[in-house]
Formats: structure tokens, sequence, C-alpha cells
């Protein structure tokens, strides 16, 4: 279109004001955009785009380029983490420049340009995929170690785009043959495939012509300007099999492949390899990169722990698969790294039959014996990867423990109550049941179909945008179960297409009726409310607010053609967004809608499926991403302990990314991040047992480490004996105003003064994942035997924001401004309203979840000395980052970016030393929770005393080398290996994926 091409013009212009500024504001961009458009029509250099062209057509293309650039230019991105076994390794690229030029690699950058990926993350791109491709070494030098490394990224995410952008350096690079590896259905290797035709090869199908231009090649075409145009062997239809390549099949061509991680495909790839080598050469003289999408699923060897020549059998075939190479590569993605942290890391076994696989070959059953690589841990480098402004990930959602005051979840969450887990509602006199929240959930596919196509006309020019329309109801792992629901499901959407079509508007028994109280239900505040709960550089153009005057006309052209796919392997049925046609799709699945695969224009999640495994249920959020425009159409509907579990694992994910960020900063190796992570007490609870299992004793542990009180219970006789209790202790001890540490009372003493707190009354509840109080104690005793923890710092919160406590502290020599932690909003967080109202259950949530202010509260007890080298070291760390990823930029400019970067609060924590530790105290005001007319009915009704504060605390542990730790004992039982590499046991195991004996075809 002739407004994409003045829209790049513009863009250089806009990305210059940015970078001499440092950011640049809404309002700057708009005039910059209006100001280069009318240079650009009357400079003449650009006539043609504009003969024709009438006043408002221009007035549309100028609003056009407005909500593109607002996506391109405003969007930012953080900084990228990184932890290698060397900072100085090997930086080959200089070397080899100028002769390795980056053909594809170029094409890519300037397609991701085209279709309006920000600005930033081009940038953030270009950086990653560059240090990715060199730490994995130089392909055309002979190195022997296998050279392994893992990024993370987390779920919907982008991971794909950078793989792929990866893919590109490795082609321009030199190696020879690339393998990804993309789950375990043909569902998404067939969608990975089709991604990587159009990100990396140019050429794909198109109306059922192969061959044809596609993505990358509509940038340029290889193949006849000397740059040699790379083949896959598979296909979006056809995974690799050995008669793919029998004929004609030359190794001095560069090659990709897109396989599912099986047996099957794994056995047929191992005996092509090895039967093209000469039969006197062990290996091939060729280099291979690996790419492992979902790295922490199939890939893992649940038999590491007896031992280096014990492997599962995927883990053993992609291992044996890497021996075959002289120059080999192996590179895993995922977004739930635990597991593959806590792997085995056996060396290489040398033997040339270390491993055997089975295949049978024109009916002839035959053994092949093979050499096994080292282990799959990463021990070359781990790669954490920033996400955009404009990603909607889990901490956007769930409650993480880290948000710093002011920070809000936007409230899309709607909680199934436990009865209606059971409970089937009639729809009207049709004979038809279905649960009432399912029923709720498929109207709210309905509205907000009808919501996004009142905004069509300015989603459209957005980036990213998509005409289709997808809800995902995930139920049961039983097929049979799905299957029913399904057609449930489709039945109850025919009966309100046709009531849609026959009810009068005006009808108040109508359907639309019904609808309209649905909408005010659901939508009608959130929509109007969104944008205050996004943030600042969040592209909110096309978040217009809308009525129900606005959407119901449209709701007879929403609920037509929605298709209702039971995908599973029994049904046979699949989503496919081909074509120009809109999709909407009800998609009733289990496994094969679990991970990676992508379910475009989701709006509604259904999501009553229960999963042990921690890092399964993250990898089920279909629903993170990107939703430009429509993020308020979006629902969730989950049931409370389901999002208990989400706000745990987004909880560990936080922490785990802080400690990288640390880690980086102190220069630590993967392998000390092993060890890091074995021994966090919440990973435990995350990862399955037979991961766990490749240490005989797995030890916890609270170094470096915050634990915070969350979860209260107001009662009045619990309230008032905390209180009493506390009020008793403070009584006797003198504490001290520090200049040091304005805002806090001071006390210091041993572990015994530690207990006197802990041990007091509480309203706070403790147990396992929730203020652990008895394993705390026994991880402090721990310590203290060995000389650490021996000094403790009680810190009281006095400047907080609420009411002045009534006397105040041991009789008003202490006065006390007491913390303000609001009670969630009827209109946001109604499961956490309904938990105060109904229980009294104050869950410290959303803007509320951090018990502490800031971050800065952890360095209480630190000398100025300390805290000065803390921050200082920080900020340094940052300033020479941002140097480093911005070339060109000044020292007072990277000064100037990272001055208002919040301050974590390990960079305090590592400063501390190990024989000390640091309790803080905050005396919350009940006022401010109990702060509408019908929480001060309940409160009144319950007697509580709201002069007097609850009491929270938040427990600060040092940095602890040769730390004692506790022992935690996994589960001795071993399950089938198809569940184990299934991880959750679905019934859809796949026919191949563990199969004794497989067949070369």
């Amino acid at each position: 279109m002739a407004w994409e091409i003045l829209s790049e013009n513009i863009r250089i212009k806009a990305e210059k004001i940015k970078k001499k500024q440092g950011s640049i504001t809404e309002n700057q961009l708009n005039t910059c955009i209006v100001s280069e458009f009318n240079q650009l029509k009357n400079s003449g250099v650009v006539d043609y785009l504009f003969e024709g062209v009438d006043e408002r057509t221009l007035q549309n293309w100028v609003s056009n380029i407005q909500t593109r650039l607002k996506s391109v230019i405003i969007t930012t991105i953080g900084s990228d983490n990184t932890i290698g076994d060397s900072t100085e390794y090997d930086r080959w690229i200089e070397e080899r420049s100028p002769s390795l030029v980056w053909n594809y690699f170029d094409r890519y950058v300037q397609y991701l340009r085209r279709i309006g990926r920000p600005s930033e993350v081009i940038q953030s791109t270009v950086r990653s995929t560059r240090e990715i491709i060199e730490r994995l070494g130089d392909p055309a030098k002979e190195i022997d170690q296998l050279q392994k490394g893992l990024v993370l990224g987390s779920v919907q995410s982008g991971k794909t785009a950078n793989f792929n952008g990866v893919i590109n350096r490795a082609i321009d690079a030199g190696y020879d043959i690339i393998i990804v590896f993309s789950g375990l259905m043909e569902d998404l290797r067939s969608q990975t495939q089709k991604r990587i035709n159009n990100d990396v090869i140019g050429l794909g199908e198109i109306g059922g012509q192969i061959n044809q231009a596609v993505g990358v090649g509509n940038i340029q075409q290889f193949g006849r300007n000397g740059v040699y145009q790379i083949t896959s062997i598979t296909s979006t239809t056809a995974d690799f099999r050995k008669s793919l390549v029998d004929v004609n099949f030359d190794f001095s061509n560069q090659r990709i492949l897109v396989c599912k991680k099986n047996v099957s495909v794994l056995t047929n790839l191992i005996y092509w390899l090895r039967s093209s080598m000469p039969q006197a050469d062990t290996r091939l003289s060729r280099s291979v990169l690996i790419i492992d999408d979902e790295a922490d699923n199939a890939s893992l060897n649940n038999l590491g722990y007896k031992g280096a020549e014990y492997a599962s059998k995927v883990n053993g075939n992609i291992r044996a698969l890497l021996n075959l190479f002289k120059r080999r590569s192996y590179l895993g993605y995922t977004a739930t790294p635990f597991a593959n942290i806590l792997q085995d890391q056996h060396g290489e076994v040398d033997s040339e039959s270390a491993w055997k696989i089975k295949f049978r070959y024109n009916g002839v059953t035959r053994d092949l014996d093979l050499s096994l690589s080292p282990g799959l841990f990463p021990d070359r480098f781990i790669y954490k990867l920033s996400t955009p402004s404009s990603y909607l990930g889990p901490r956007r959602f769930f409650s993480n423990g880290m948000e710093q005051e002011g920070d809000k979840k936007i409230p899309l969450i709607e909680t199934i109550p436990e009865p209606e887990k059971d409970e089937d509602f009639p729809v009207g006199d049709t004979g038809l049941s279905l649960k009432r929240s399912l029923i709720d959930a498929i109207d709210c596919f309905i509205l907000s179909i009808a919501l996004r196509d009142s905004r069509k006309s300015i989603l459209e020019s957005l980036p990213g945008y998509t005409n289709h329309h997808t809800m995902l109801v995930h139920i049961s792992r039983l097929i049979v179960e799905q299957n029913e629901i399904a057609n449930k499901i489709k039945r109850y959407v025919e009966i309100v297409e046709k009531r849609i079509n026959d009810d009068s508007i005006n009808d108040p028994h109508g359907i639309y009726e019904r609808l309209r109280l649905q909408w005010n239900r659901y939508f009608a505040y959130k929509v109007a409310n969104i944008r205050s709960y996004l943030p600042g550089d969040y592209n909110t153009d096309g978040l217009e607010p809308k009525t129900w005057d606005d959407i119901s006309e449209l709701l007879p052209n929403a609920v037509g053609n929605i298709s209702v796919k039971a995908v599973n392997s029994q049904k046979g049925d699949k989503l496919d967004y081909s074509g120009p046609v809109n999709k909407k799709y009800i998609a009733v699945g289990g496994n094969r809608l679990s991970r990676g695969f992508t379910l475009e224009g989701l709006t509604i999640n259904y999501f009553l499926r229960d999963t042990d495994y921690y890092d399964t249920l993250l990898q089920m959020g279909r629903w993170f991403g990107y939703r430009p425009g429509y993020i308020d159409a979006c629902r969730l509907f989950i049931d409370f302990p389901t999002e208990r579990k989400y706000n745990f694992i987004t909880a560990a994910l936080c922490e785990l990314e802080g400690q990288i960020e640390s880690m980086e900063l102190q220069r630590k190796t993967p392998k000390e991040f092993e060890l890091r992570i074995r021994k966090d007490p919440e990973t435990l609870q995350i990862t399955r047992n037979v991961i766990l299992k490749n240490a005989k004793e797995v030890y916890f542990s609270y170094q470096d480490n915050v634990q915070q009180s969350t979860l209260f219970e107001i009662k009045k006789n619990t309230l008032e004996s905390a209180w009493s209790g506390f009020k008793a202790l403070t009584d006797k001890l003198d504490f001290v105003k520090s200049d040091e540490d304005p805002g806090f009372y001071i006390l210091e003493g041993d572990k015994n003064l530690l207990y006197n707190f802990l041990d007091l009354p509480r309203s706070y509840r403790t147990g396992p994942g929730s203020f652990d109080i008895n394993s705390i104690k026994e991880y402090v005793d721990l310590c203290v035997s060995r000389g650490k923890l021996t000094k403790w710092t009680i810190a009281i919160k006095h400047t907080g924001s609420g009411q002045w406590l009534k006397e105040g502290l041991k009789e008003g020599k202490y006065p006390v401004r007491m913390t303000v932690r609001s009670a969630p909003k009827k209109k946001e967080e109604l499961k956490y309203y309904e938990m105060l109202l109904n229980e009294q259950l104050f869950i410290a949530s959303g803007k509320s979840m951090n018990i502490m202010t800031s971050g800065s509260d952890e360095a209480v007890g630190l000398s100025k000395v300390n805290k000065g080298r803390a921050i200082g070291e920080f900020r340094n760390f940052k300033k020479e980052k941002f140097i480093k990823e911005n070339e060109g930029a000044t020292e007072e400019e990277a000064i100037a970016k990272t001055k208002d970067t919040t301050l974590p609060g390990w960079i305090f924590r590592k400063n501390r030393a190990e024989s000390e530790g640091l309790l803080l105290i905050y005396l919350i005001d009940m006022k401010g929770i109990f702060n509408d007319d019908v929480l001060d009915i309940v409160a009144k009704e319950k007697q509580l005393n709201t002069e007097i504060p609850l009491i929270g605390y938040a427990l600060s542990f040092p940095p602890i080398n040769d730390d004692p730790g506790g022992v935690y004992l996994a589960n001795e039982t071993v399950t089938s290996t198809a569940e184990i590499d299934l991880e959750y046991g679905d019934t859809e195991v796949p026919e191949d994926l563990n199969t004794e004996i497989n067949d070369i075809v």
C-alpha cells in the first residue's frame, strides 16, 4: 500500500529523533508524522503515490501511519541477560568479516521492518541472535566439543521469531544442516515449518501451488544472484522419512529439516545419516545445528540419575544424532527452564555401542550401534530474552510477589466458583445443558467478536493484526470427553445463532436482553477503563471505548460461521487459518493445544484442566502474548486453585529472572546457576520428580531470597491476639531511629530475637508455599550451627501513607504511620473481593502483593558505603550494558536512560554479610483494607477493630556460600517413559513416540 511506503520513510526520521532525545512522546511522534508526511507530499520525489488521491484518503493515510508508528517507535524492550561459561568466548564473527556476509539475516531484518515489528524489538533481535550464534562457535572451525546453549523466552512471546533469526544467521555462517525439533504433534511441526518457510526460506505454498514467494521471499529471492537458495527436506505436510532424500541428495548443499520429537522420526534421521557415511568413518565431516523448541518437553533424560550410559529414548536418539557429526551445536528454547537446568550433566560416552536403536528395513529387523554425545545441559550459556512492552505475559495477569507500588493487574480473569465445576444449567427447553460458567464464556466469545468488529477500521492498520477469532476450551485430557463437550458447544452456538437472527433487539425476554446483561457484567466497565491498566509504553490505539449500542447490531454477523472443533487425533479436526476468509473457531482440546501451537486471535479461554506439573501448567497458557487493539476483548475463565498455581509459578519465574540478572552481574557460570536453582525451595515444587532424581539428595535454601507473608485471616480473635502479642513484645524492647535507615525503627539481636517475632500469634497463614515458618526456622538453625545468620536486624517501618497508629508503639514512644495495602476492588478482582467480603481472607494481590514498598527497603542495616557500592555497581552494570547494546550511544545517554531503573532487592542482599539477616515488619492500616461501604459494614458486623494494624513480615536472606540448606527427598516413584515424555500423561500419545522397533520409510 502507498501509505506503508510513506510510513517507512517517516519511521527513519522518527527513530532519529528518538535516538537523539533518548525517548519520544506520543505528541512528538504525531507532530513528526504530520510534518514529514506534508514534506513528502510537497517534495515531488514521490508524486506517483499521491496522484488522484483525495483529501479524505490522505487523512486516513496519516491516521494509519500514526497508528502503525506508535507500535513501531514507542514500544520498548529491556536488556537480555546471559550466563556464560566464560566472558572471553571466541568472537569469531569479527575475525571472519568482511568475508562473512549476512544475506539471509539482513533480508529477515528487512522483512521484520516491513511487517511493522517495533524498532527496539528488531534491534534486540539483531543483538541477541548475533551473540547466540557467536557463543555456539564458528561452524567453519574444527571444534571437537559439543556446543550447548539454552534460550529462555516467555510463553507466546516470540521465541520462534528469535530462533528463525538464529537460523538465518546460521545459514550465512555456514552450518551445513539445520535440524529443528518442534514438539510432539504434527500440528505444531507443520506450523513451525510454515513459519520457517516464511521467515527463512522464502518459498512456500499458495493456493495449492508450491515454491511460491512468501514472507522474506517477497523482499528478495535467492538462487539467481550468487546467493544459494536453501531448501527444506521436510514440508508443511511431510515430516522426515528416508525416502524423501534417497534420490539425488547432495551433502554439499545446506539443508533445513523441521521434525517432530519422537523415536520414529529420529530413527529414520539417524539411519539416513549413518548410512550416508563412508564405512570407515564414525562421523560426518559436516556441521550441524540442532534447535530444540520446547526443550523441556520430551528431550530431557529421565534416566540420567542412573548413570552416564542410561538415557530415555528421545534424549538418547538426539544425543546419538549429534555424535554423527564432527562439528555440532545444540540450542534449546523454552519458557520453563527448571527441568533443563536440573538435568544430568553426564559427559560423552565414546563407546560405539553405547546406544542401540532397533529398526525394520525392507521387512528385516536390525540393530544399529552408536555413541552418545554429552548430556544436553546448557554448559556453554543460558540466554534470557527480554519481552517488549506490547507483550502481556503471566506477570500482567497473576501475582508474583515483586510488584511495585502502583502496579496493576489486567482485570481479565473470571473465577469459576467451585460448585459450578459440576453444575449443569439447562438451556431453555432445548434439552441441552451446559455448565453455567461455560455458557457465560461462549456468550463472551460472541460479544468479543462483535467488539473487535466494531473497531475493525483501526485494527487493520495495527502491526500484528489478525481477522481471526478463537476461543479455547481446555477441560479434559480425555478424548471422549473432549468430543462430547464439543458437540454440546456446537448445539449451544446453533441455538444462540437462531435466536439472535429471530428475536427482536427490543424484546425484554429475548436473547439480546440476556446478552446485554452479559455485556454489562463482563465488558462494560473493563472496556471503558482498560487503558488505565496498561503500561505507559503500550500502544492503546484501537482500544476505543464501546457501548452495548455500538456492538448489539453486529451480533448477527458475529455469531455466524462459528466452527466448533475437537482438536484431537480421533476427530481429526484442525484449525486452518490460511486463506483470505476470517475464521471463527471454538477449539476444544488437550495435548494438541497445550504447547507451542499458536491460536490466532485468541480471546476467550475456558480452562479447567489440572496438572501436578507447574511448568506444564504454564505452557498450557496459550492466552499470553500480543493482543493489539483488543486486549479488553479477552477473558480467562479459571477456578481459584488453578489461579493460585499460576500465581505460584509466576512468582518463581520472576525470581528466576532476577537471579539471572544477578548472576550475570557476578559473572557466574551455567553450572553455578544450576546449583542455585536446585537449592531454591520453590523450584522443587515445580519440576517433576523424575528430573529431581538426577541427585540422590536435593537441597533447598532461602539464601539470597525474600520470604513474605501474603495471605491473612482477618478474624476478630486472631487479629486482636496477633496485635496484643506484638505489642507485649515490642513494649519490652528498645528500638533506635537511625539516620542510616530513615523510615524504620531498628533493633539488632540473634536468632532468638528473630524467633520471638516469628513465634508470636499471627493473622497471616503459614505453611508450604506460604511463608513456611517451620522450614524457615529449620534453615536458620542449620546456618547458625555453621556460623551463618547469627546476627539479625529487626526493622519496623513507620513512614507509611496510612493513618497514624493510635498510641504508637511502647505507649507512644515510637509513633507509626501505618502502611497502606488497599483491598481488591470489586470491579477489578472480584474473587479476592468476595473472599474478603465472605471469609475475611485478605490476599495481598495485584499492586498490594509485595509487602515491601520497594526493593530499596532491603538496604536497611547496610552501611552508607555498602549501600552506595550496591547502587553504584548496579547503575554501572546497566550503563555499560546499554552502551554495549546501542551502537554509538554516549555515556551521558546511558546514564540518562538507566538512572530511573528500579533498584531490585538483590543488589542490597548480595552486599550483606552471610552472618546477617533482615526482618522487615509492616503495620498495615486496616481501614485501607475495609475501604468501601460494604466492607465497612462487614468489619462492624464481625466486630473488627480497624484501629489496630495487620502485621506483615518480609524476611531477607543474604547470599550464603557453602550453604547448609535443608534436605528435600524426591519421590522415588518413576512413571512410564511415555507418560514422562508427555509430562502430564495425556491419553493422546503419538503412536510413534516411544515405539521399540521403527520402520525405515
